[in-house]
């Protein structure tokens, strides 16, 4: 629960900020390329996810998503209001919360809401078994919006990065028991439960 902790502990200190009416100019500034920083670190992210690439290890892209929004939540809590650009891109992320909960409010937006919530706020959970010092067969479980996990192809690529190849395992069911065993060096033979197949490691 990474996201929701980081998330609550950042609007939390923003309202405090701005019922205090904090001036605190050093750190706003600092926080500003911190939250700059942060926002080119996630606008990565999506690219690479969009070419079914991402950094090393399983949360690392929601960390930075979160960073980023969090650190906007700040900045409000700091900012003067104003009528400008800037103060409603910040009002953005501070009124988030208030936006799901005026969706989970009205009943034609209910399902919507909630399924949006349980997206960005809840953390999957992710398991991973070794095929070989460059490969692994990746779980992805999240929660109610799916009874059963992905299996995905991990692969280690250049130093920070790798890649993910998604659905390698068809039909998708909950994971009773697994049996690797290479097949030269481009394939690897899989048995999932009852399910057996083969994939091939480069494509």
């Amino acid at each position: 629960m990474i996201t929701i902790t980081i998330l609550t502990l950042c609007f939390l200190a923003a309202l405090s900020c701005k019922i205090k009416k904090a001036k605190l100019p050093e750190l706003q500034a600092l926080l500003w390329y911190i939250h700059l920083v942060f926002g080119c670190f996630a606008l990565l992210c999506l690219l690479l996810m969009l070419n079914s690439y991402g950094f090393k290890g399983t949360q690392t892209e929601r960390v930075f998503f979160t960073l980023y929004a969090g650190s906007g939540m700040l900045l409000y809590g700091l900012s003067k209001p104003g009528n400008d650009a800037r103060y409603a891109y910040l009002l953005l992320f501070f009124g988030f919360p208030f936006i799901l909960l005026f969706g989970l409010l009205l009943p034609p937006l209910r399902i919507i809401a909630l399924v949006a919530a349980i997206t960005l706020l809840s953390d999957s959970e992710f398991k991973r078994y070794q095929i070989d010092d460059d490969y692994a067969l990746q779980t992805k479980s999240t929660g109610i919006l799916s009874g059963y996990p992905v299996y995905s192809l991990v692969e280690d690529k250049y130093l920070f990065f790798e890649k993910v190849r998604q659905d390698v395992v068809k039909p998708q069911e909950a994971l009773h028991s697994l049996k690797m065993a290479k097949r030269g060096k481009d394939s690897v033979r899989i048995q999932v439960n009852n399910i057996d197949t083969v994939i091939v490691l480069s494509e």
